[in-house]
């Protein structure tokens, strides 16, 4: 038995849960780039998403602090 990975193709995104702060539209990445965004905001802690509207997002992860 094999266990093939689904094919992504160039229409495929991954839904990004957030939403447009100027007009509510909901966010979504391509599927072929969403490793690199989500590479960047774990390494970067930010990353910027733009809307089809034009207006630029920017992402911040939250990051828990620890206390010893």
């Amino acid at each position: 038995m094999s266990t093939r990975r689904p094919q992504i193709g160039s229409n495929d995104v991954v839904d990004m849960e957030l939403h447009c702060v100027a007009c509510g539209t909901r966010l979504y990445v391509p599927a072929l780039q969403a490793e690199a965004v989500i590479t960047s905001l774990k390494r970067t802690g930010t990353v910027i998403l733009i809307c089809i509207c034009g207006q630029a997002q920017l992402i911040q992860s939250k990051r828990q602090k620890r206390h010893d």
